[in-house]
Parts: structure tokens; sequence; C-alpha cells
């Protein structure tokens, strides 16, 4: 298992597992925010400034939809930027909170920032790799250990350190245990797909065996429907006729013919015909449909079909557009598929969500929009 699977955040490893495990991340907000609406009722009599105390609700409510928003499947996603915006959103109101009871703080147990931040960055479980989570729980565990051993007229009298000891073990251990988590998601699936690569690679000689027996099968089967009739005329007169040679020989051509467009037929053509579109509904000019990898071919030809089959998008109005990526991303192309909607823009939306988590794996920019009555899914993929 490489280095750089461990720098994948776990829903690019196991994107189903990331969208059934999604709203943990929501619950996790929620479940801040609500303890530190709490605390702050119950402890009003030492807050200082209102001001104060409202203004660090409001960035704890923020950091939660931002979190919440990135983990929910159709978005996906959360980059290092993003997650260091989340993360300091909720230390900074961890922060503001404590100046809001600068002086008349009595204990630090009581406290809802350092719980905040940890739930936060618990939050990230999925959406970022464990190392990033282990340092986003030291750097709000060392913020939120600081301010409380700062704090003057604490009702406990100790030394500073163990105020930041009690303040920033929460942040310490629920970082710990979502990293540890993630990594353990990420050990799992990665081997669970080094697995599958495997085994996938030595059942190919009995996949071209089946193809193989398949194309013979097809063969017979059109050799009986060509050439009894014409046998079966042949021994009714007793002699074979100028005319019987001509048709064998056009019934070999014909059966010669087939044989070899089974041979050619790519799995551009297969899908054209399962999604029942013609080829001027593709705009490929540099023939990069063909390269799509297997993975992304088969998550992407599954959402189509999957589409169609759920009356979710109309046949007729479907566009597929393929382009090379201009400038810096030389060796990518991008993939969009336009398709009219016919039925709830819901329906279309989940029947896409799971197809679109998984390309997502593969290409971050993966997304799903609807403008007026047209579906639009776009995700970039290399070529080289």
């Amino acid at each position: 298992m490489s280095e750089a699977t461990f720098d994948r955040p776990p829903n690019r490893l196991d994107p189903i597992g990331a969208t059934a495990a999604w709203a943990m991340t929501p619950l996790t907000s929620g479940a801040a925010v609500a303890y530190a609406v709490v605390q702050s009722i119950l402890h009003r009599d030492q807050v200082v400034s209102p001001v104060l105390a409202v203004v660090a609700l409001l960035l704890l409510v923020a950091a939660g939809v931002e979190l919440s928003v990135a983990a929910h499947p159709s978005v996906g996603r959360l980059d290092r930027g993003g997650a260091v915006l989340v993360v300091g959103t909720a230390v900074a109101a961890a922060v503001v909170s404590s100046l809001s009871m600068w002086g008349r703080n009595r204990m630090v147990q009581d406290d809802w920032g350092q719980i905040a931040v940890a739930l936060i960055v618990f939050g990230l479980v999925w959406l970022r790799p464990p190392w990033e989570i282990i340092l986003f729980g030291l750097a709000g565990g060392l913020v939120v250990g600081t301010l409380a051993g700062e704090q003057p007229a604490l009702r406990i009298s100790t030394t500073p350190y163990v105020y930041g000891v009690v303040a920033a073990t929460p942040v310490l251990v629920l970082a710990a245990v979502a990293a540890t988590s993630g990594f353990v998601v990420i050990r799992f699936s990665a081997d669970w797909t080094a697995s599958s690569e495997r085994g996938m690679r030595a059942l190919e000689p009995e996949f071209r065996l089946l193809e193989q027996d398949a194309l013979r099968r097809a063969q017979l089967e059109e050799l009986r429907r060509a050439t009894l009739p014409l046998l079966a005329s042949i021994a009714e007169r007793g002699v074979i006729a100028p005319d019987d040679v001509a048709t064998a020989a056009a019934v070999a051509a014909h059966l010669r013919g087939q044989a070899l467009a089974e041979l050619r037929t790519t799995w551009v053509d297969r899908l054209l015909a399962d999604a029942h579109l013609q080829p001027d509904d593709v705009y490929d000019p540099e023939r990069l449909l063909p390269l799509l990898r297997a993975p992304e071919r088969a998550a992407f030809s599954a959402c189509l079909l999957e589409l169609l089959r759920r009356g979710a998008i109309d046949a007729a109005d479907v566009r597929l557009v393929l382009l090379p990526e201009p400038g810096v991303d030389a060796g990518r192309a991008r993939l969009e598929l336009s398709a009219g909607i016919t039925a709830d823009w819901g329906l279309a939306r989940r029947t896409a969500r799971p197809f679109v988590s998984v390309l997502r794996s593969f290409s971050p920019d993966a997304t799903i929009t609807r403008k007026g009555s047209i579906m639009t899914m776009r995700f970039g993929f290399a070529t080289a």
C-alpha cells in the first residue's frame, strides 16, 4: 500500500460508504451547536459580553453548516483550504466564547468551546486524510488549551498547565478517534481494491474464453439461420445449381463481415446501443471517449443507463460532449452529459448521486447540476 493512498480522504476510496454515512456529519455538527446553546443558557450568569457570546454561536453554526454541506453526497468533497476554514471558524468560535466570559468563567470543564472544536474535527473523518485530522486536532487543542491556561478567576485553583490539559483533551481524543477510523477505512478499502483487481486479472483468461464462446454461439446461430434454408433447398432439388454457389458465397461473406463487426465492437458502441443513442448524439472530435478508464467507464455507463431506466431523463435529448482540458491540464479531458429532465429533478439527482460519488473518487471535480429542465453532469479524466 503506497503512501499516496493515505494522502487521500476515505470518501475517495470508499465513496459508497461515505454516501451511506454522510448523515453523521450534520448530526455531529448539530450536536456541537446544541451543546453550545445549552451551555450558554445554563451559564449565562458568567457572560460578560452577550454580543460576543452570540457571535461565538453564529461562528459555530457557520462551521457546522459548511461542514455538513461539504459532506452531502451531492457535493462530497472538502479541499484542504476548506477544511482549514471549517476548523478555523470553529476554533474562532471557541476563542470568542472564552472572551465573552473572560474574568467571570468559573470552570474550564463546562466551557463548550473545546467540545465544539472536537466534534467539528471529528466530522472531518470521511472528508480529509488522517494525518490532516491529527494536525487539526493538535492545532485546535493547542489554542483551546492555551486559552484555558490563561483565564483568570477560575474556581478551582491549580497550575495553568492542568487547565490547558483539561481543555485540550477532548479535542485530541476525538481527533485521534477520527484519524484512526479514517486510517482503518483507507487500509481496508485499499486492500479490498487491490484484492479485487488481482481477482479480475486472474479471471481475465476465463472472461476471454466466455466472450469467445458467446461469439462462436452467435456465429453458429447465424450460420444455422442462413445456411439451413439453402441446404434444404439443395436437398429438395437433389442438385447444386449455379445460383446456390453464389448464395453460399454471399452467406460466407455475410458471416465473415458479422464476425469482424463483433470483434470491432467497442464499449462505446454497446453503450450507444443500450442507451438507444445515435452516433450524432456524441460530440467527440478527438476520440477521447474510448480512452476513459474502466472504473470511470463503469460508473458513467451505469449512471446513464439507470437514469434512462427510471425515466429520469429523455433518451431523445441526451448529448455527450468530450473535449481536452486546456492549458496546464494537458493529458486530461472533460466529459459533459446533458439531458432533458422528464421527471422530478429530485428523482434524477437521487438516481445519479451514488454514481457521481463514485466518479468523485477518481475525479474530484465531478458535478451534477440543473439549469431549467436540463440536467448536466461533468467530470474530468486522464487520457494518458
